[in-house]
């Protein structure tokens, strides 16, 4: 903290609780500050729209933007694939289309593999999905980040950047503090700037509690993502029975994780997600309790929806990116190109599925209605951080910006 907190009000049943939350104010001072963090709440007032009162329409895209990556995590099957590149132009093309079935504000993660090794594509790809109104994110192991890459990013549309450090003694991912001084310079680019970390059966809540410490105290946010365990014919988590958390590890973690969350605002995962955590743990009479999504996109009448598809790195789609190769998008006629039409064809691997810890689905179906208002901790520092950023016109980047790399 630069200055003494600020304490607000809380919007929801934190105001019956009489929680503080800490925002750094360092520039509360300024007008034009408060002018441009309002106008920051203002421009996501679409996406609190469509979380409240949830529609038709995607919300969120994961995007395997390739399948290379530099590490070997014992819990990711990912980089085992070989999967075609689309060109720009076929890049474009999906991207344009999925835009069409989505709200207003859509997010769309940009993941791999390790996005960085091929940075001159991901530049292009962060560049053409902000161009078409996408918040975009990327997911990085931060191997091929340098001050100057995030800056290109910040110039293409960059919206949030996550950096994966992981606290167990054998992992690959363990520089915290090569992610703090990347995230610097994310933040002074106003991109969100947010460290992942997954939580195996190897995790000590101790190394866990340090690490959330280190990130919420110099700032920035922390997205906690517990280990999935491999599924059947899925192609994402590679992770056996032996890694999934224990329900006793995740008693030590998860409520001191909500309290952070409750009196920062600085941990990202929803209450639903940590929720789903807390009760998921494995033990040794049972296995791990796995969230399984809707069956049903959206549109259909008496379900709770899913919001969210995944792109693979060649055009398919699936439902996630456990199952992303349903159907070729490129391949679809625009003129049956619906989300209708979509579900149809997803519907046959969600039932399969027997479930998983993915944040993003978990936190996309469930923070809807009235709960969306219990995020709103999160939703003020995220405004903070954005506000205060160099780009005085909220997230519009720079479209004369180079995206290309020599």
């Amino acid at each position: 903290m630069e200055t003494g907190p600020l304490v607000l009000p809380r919007l929801t049943y934190y105001r019956l609780l009489r929680v503080p939350v800490e925002i750094d104010t360092s520039n509360c001072h300024n007008r034009p500050h408060i002018h441009r963090m309002i106008g920051t709440v203002l421009y996501h007032s679409e996406a609190v729209r469509s979380a409240l009162f949830p529609r038709e329409g995607l919300r969120f895209v994961n995007w395997y933007l390739h399948h290379g990556c530099n590490r070997h995590c014992s819990y990711c099957r990912v980089p085992k694939q070989k999967v075609a590149v689309m060109d720009r132009d076929q890049r474009r093309e999906a991207l344009g289309r999925l835009r069409r079935l989505c709200v207003k504000q859509p997010v769309i993660s940009v993941f791999g593999g390790e996005p960085t090794l091929t940075p001159g594509l991901l530049l292009e790809a962060v560049s053409d999905a902000a161009s078409l109104g996408y918040l975009v994110n990327v997911v990085t192991n931060g191997s091929g980040l340098s001050p100057d890459l995030i800056r290109r990013l910040g110039s293409a549309g960059l919206y949030y950047l996550a950096i994966s450090v992981d606290c167990d003694d054998d992992t690959e991912k363990s520089d915290l503090q090569q992610a703090l001084d990347l995230h610097k310079v994310a933040k002074r680019q106003g991109i969100i700037p947010v460290v992942n970390a997954v939580v195996t059966r190897r995790t000590s809540p101790v190394a866990m509690k340090r690490l959330v410490t280190s990130v919420i105290n110099a700032g920035y946010l922390f997205s906690p993502l517990m280990c999935s365990p491999e599924i059947p014919g899925g192609s994402f988590s590679g992770a056996q029975p032996d890694s999934i958390p224990t329900a006793q590890q995740l008693r030590g973690i998860i409520p001191w994780l909500a309290w952070r969350k409750l009196t920062t605002g600085r941990v990202t995962s929803s209450f639903g997600y940590l929720w789903a955590m807390y009760r998921s743990g494995s033990s040794d009479s049972r296995g791990a309790r796995l969230w399984h999504c809707s069956s049903h996109l959206r549109p259909w009448p008496g379900t709770r929806g899913r919001g969210y598809m995944t792109l693979d790195s060649d055009g398919w789609v699936g439902s996630c990116q456990e199952f992303p190769r349903s159907v070729n998008l490129l391949e679809i006629p625009e003129t049956r190109l619906s989300v209708r039409f979509l579900d149809d064809l997803f519907i046959e691997a969600v039932r399969r599925c027997p479930g998983c810890f993915h944040n993003c689905y978990v936190m996309e179906e469930d923070i809807r209605g009235l709960r969306a208002l219990a995020e709103m901790s999160t939703f003020i520092q995220i405004a903070a951080i954005v506000s205060a950023n160099r780009r005085s016109s909220g997230f519009a980047p720079n479209r004369t910006a180079e995206t290309s790399l020599p």
